[in-house]
């Protein structure tokens, strides 16, 4: 059956929380690029996302916001310090919380935290589950509009929810903050000066630094 596809609108919350809740996968468009997202509460769903787009093993993400982040990871100061800035085009390497389906983790005992733009900051309050996923992508190519949702997963989703091009079209700023200092492990949509006045403690690795 086709992926019903609708523009992106906040009456779409009843349908996208009712379509989770039936542990349905489905892609949602962010800021940074569209996301495959699931109840993080049903392990079928989970697993049915695996099978969508199957990945070398590696934990999903959570979209998450500061009230609930505790629910699902350990919020140490420094983590803490960016997601007062939330929504923000990080992803975050966080502690999963025991509670966190191990369908998610993946056996591993971090897990990505992303909050990416105001949609899902929002969305994530209104759900009574985790919201969990991992970027929409086809081999190398990442999914920042409709169309390429379409082309890709058409009729192995439910619904495509179509926000138009992905504002920056590529994945958030990954920064650990599992060790001392936090640290950016890749580049992605924030620079180390945009986040120096927000984590002055912040650093890079050997292998970015100039």
């Amino acid at each position: 059956m086709p992926s019903r596809i609708v523009k992106k609108s906040w009456d779409l919350v009843p349908e996208i929380k009712n379509r989770l809740e039936a542990g349905e996968v489905i892609i949602l468009h962010t800021d940074t690029v569209y996301a495959l997202v699931a109840n993080g509460d049903r392990q079928d769903a989970v697993i049915k996302l695996g099978q969508i787009k199957p990945s070398s093993p590696q934990p999903l993400a959570v979209f998450t916001r500061r009230e609930k982040a505790d629910e699902v990871v350990v919020v140490n100061e420094a983590a803490a310090q960016i997601m007062r800035h939330f929504p923000y085009p990080v992803t975050m390497i966080l502690s999963a919380q025991p509670s966190l389906s191990e369908v998610v983790t993946k056996g591993f005992k971090n897990v990505f935290v992303v909050c990416p733009d105001r949609f899902i900051y929002d969305l994530v309050q209104e759900l009574p589950f985790p919201l969990v996923g991992t970027a929409a992508s086809f081999a190398d190519t990442k999914v920042t509009d409709a169309d390429l949702a379409k082309r890709f997963f058409d009729g192995k989703v439910s619904l495509i929810v179509d926000g138009g091009k992905s504002k920056h079209a590529r994945s958030g700023t990954l920064i650990d903050f599992t060790v001392e200092i936090p640290t950016i492990m890749t580049f992605g949509t924030v620079s180390v000066d945009d986040l120096r006045p927000l984590l002055p403690q912040i650093v890079l690795p050997s292998h970015l630094m100039k």
